[in-house]
């Protein structure tokens, strides 16, 4: 039985999504994106899906058919590496559940929170 798989990182999702859109503007079937690899398209298309983490080696020869230049490839490959480091919350795993994890990891990735409530005053704000 393999390893229990840990929630992907937000850049996993965001490099995936990317990765699925390069090849759909390539006009590339999963299927003969997997060949490229010598691959099932079940492995293009959990990568893709972010259920398991980018191979390097993948992407690269990924890319590359894809047609993305050279620069472009460099970039998306440091961004990968990055991505495939494990977030603060995974060393939590037996504490916290599988299905927030993925929550922990986009509020981790977030910059600002912005709320709007039309009907409610913040607690901050009231008064007597």
């Amino acid at each position: 039985m393999s390893e229990r798989r840990v929630a992907p990182t937000v850049g996993q999702v965001v490099l995936g999504k990317r990765l699925q859109e390069l090849r759909e503007t390539a006009g590339l079937k999963r299927e003969e994106a997997a060949k490229v690899l010598r691959v099932a398209p079940a492995t293009v298309r959990r990568m893709e899906m972010a259920e398991v983490a980018l191979k390097i080696p993948y992407v690269q020869i990924l890319l590359s058919e894809y047609g993305v230049p050279d620069v472009e490839v460099a970039a998306f490959v440091a961004l990968a590496e990055e991505a495939n480091r494990p977030g603060w919350w995974q060393r939590y795993t037996d504490v916290l559940p599988d299905w927030f994890s993925l929550y922990v990891s986009l509020e981790g990735a977030a910059r600002i929170v912005r709320s709007y409530e039309p009907h409610f005053v913040p607690g901050l704000l009231q008064t007597e």
